[in-house]
């Protein structure tokens, strides 16, 4: 098992992080990417896509090769750029915006202030775009936009034997919130709906919420989905046994995890990878061998258990050619030496917002970038039960997106 650094940048905060292979072979990771500010957030009015790739399996990270591929414009934030390679090899870029303004202007009372940073954001106005490659991520075509008021996403798609795509979203659906699939005929062009996978009441306290949705297709028939739920202590899960077009009544799944991934090996095994927000911060993964019937969260494998702070995660695990599995995630670790932090000016702005500097600077944790571990199902197998949930302790600040 090898810990790499995909992609580190002194000027930019970079988070929420996607893989794929391309059908040239090249591994291809896409991320958020936002100017650093001395109070770290996830909302910018300058965010945008960043990509680097790999030419030999995920072993070097071709810096000349990192690119802006999205920009949507000063004032809109954007989160969690996810990449699927399709069969046919075109590329599926998708990625929700919000509305970031300076001022609240147009918005009025619907714009909410940035902690710390003097602009705001319009979380009732969010959106998903579309964008898609057939020259191995160097250029794309898009945006298209998915017509969901409110949605966000972060799982790949799910492309069917007919050809067309699946999407699992969350949006609004009859004043509830609901996580979805909606499907394209078109390769992205266009979306409709497609089932519901749940609903819950967004305001109810201890509402099991199915955030950022993953799902994967065992067959056309068998389905399997997970979302990120704070009420259980980690993982929703449900199946499908129709094609995704019904599901069973979602359960827990305590893995007191944070934004899950789905991954299907050509072993067969399901590989659930997801953040580690309590101490020892880091990334665990858990495998079931029996196409997601059961799960023993006291065997999962923890992959790194060093992080710095609970502002890390959003893992996203595939298959290499070789047979090796390629782990992608921010990340951040203590670092001695931290040139991009101004004490000063972070100091002040704590005082200002009446925030927790340990929480909300680098003062106790390092820069934000992007990492991959590489492993195989062997060296799984060895580290099983080193990430097994523990009882909560020394839980430290807010729930970050």
């Amino acid at each position: 098992m090898q810990h790499e650094v995909v992609f580190r940048d002194e000027q930019i905060y970079a988070s929420h992080a996607s893989a794929c292979l391309a059908a040239n072979g090249d591994v291809l990771v896409a991320f958020r990417q936002a100017p650093l500010e001395q109070i770290f957030a996830h909302v910018h009015p300058r965010a945008t896509v960043g990509l680097i790739r790999s030419h030999d399996q995920a072993q070097t990270w071709d810096r000349s090769t990192h690119a802006t591929i999205f920009d949507p414009g000063e004032g809109t934030n954007l989160n969690d750029p996810s990449l699927t390679t399709l069969s046919d090899g075109t590329i599926i870029l998708s990625v929700f915006t919000t509305p970031c303004p300076r001022q609240p202007g147009e918005w009025g009372d619907k714009a909410l202030p940035v902690r710390g940073n003097d602009y705001y954001y319009v979380p009732s106005e969010r959106r998903i775009l579309v964008c898609r490659s057939v020259d191995h991520g160097h250029t794309w075509e898009g945006p298209f936009e998915v017509p969901f008021k409110g949605a966000g996403v972060f799982g790949a798609v799910v492309e069917l034997e007919d050809g067309s795509i699946l999407m699992p979203i969350t949006a609004k659906l009859e004043d509830q919130e609901a996580a979805l699939l909606i499907r394209s005929t078109d390769r992205g062009s266009s979306w409709e709906y497609y089932s519901t996978i749940t609903k819950w009441n967004g305001g109810e306290q201890g509402a099991l919420t199915f955030g950022l949705p993953s799902v994967i297709a065992y067959d056309d028939k068998h389905f399997l989905a997970v979302g990120w739920t704070v009420a259980s202590s980690g993982t929703l899960i449900t199946v499908s046994h129709d094609g995704g077009k019904t599901w069973e009544e979602v359960r827990p799944l305590h893995t007191r995890g944070s934004c899950m991934h789905l991954c299907l090996t050509s072993r067969g095994t399901t590989l659930m990878s997801y953040g580690y927000r309590e101490k020892p911060f880091g990334i665990r993964v858990l495998p079931s061998y029996d196409q997601g019937r059961t799960w023993d969260v006291e065997q999962a494998a923890a992959l790194r258990s060093d992080g710095a702070m609970r502002d890390l995660g959003y893992p996203w695990t595939i298959e290499l050619p070789n047979g090796k599995l390629c782990c992608v995630y921010y990340f951040n670790v203590h670092e001695t030496s931290k040139p991009y932090y101004d004490e000063k000016t972070a100091l002040a702005l704590c005082e200002k917002w009446n925030l927790d500097p340990d929480l909300y600077t680098y003062r106790t944790a390092g820069l934000r970038f992007i990492a991959a571990t590489i492993f195989d199902e062997e060296e799984l197998k060895s580290l099983a039960g080193t990430g097994a949930p523990r009882e909560i302790q020394d839980v430290e600040g807010p729930t970050l997106l």
